[in-house]
């Protein structure tokens, strides 16, 4: 069972629950699962051996995360040739 972390954030003013332990810098990070863009899950192992940048947005919905994840997507286009 995970581990719950109750009252550490808050999302629109009301408490929210985390599950896991808390990483650090440097921590590794645990495999997760999460969709792409084609809505297929896809695995944080299925990417071992190859350079990774994570960025999280809580809803795809709101102005700021959508544009937060444009931006991230037309940046890291640029950066492709760097690896």
């Amino acid at each position: 069972m995970l581990l719950e972390r109750k009252n550490v954030v808050t999302f629109k003013e009301k408490p929210v629950t985390l599950l896991g332990p808390e990483l650090k810098v440097g921590d590794p990070a645990p495999d997760f699962t999460v969709v792409d863009n084609a809505l297929a899950p896809i695995t944080l192992a299925s990417y071992q051996g190859k350079v990774k940048v994570i960025s999280a947005v809580p809803s795809l919905d709101t102005p700021v995360c959508d544009m937060e994840t444009r931006r991230f997507n037309q940046e890291q286009l640029h950066c492709r040739t760097m690896w």
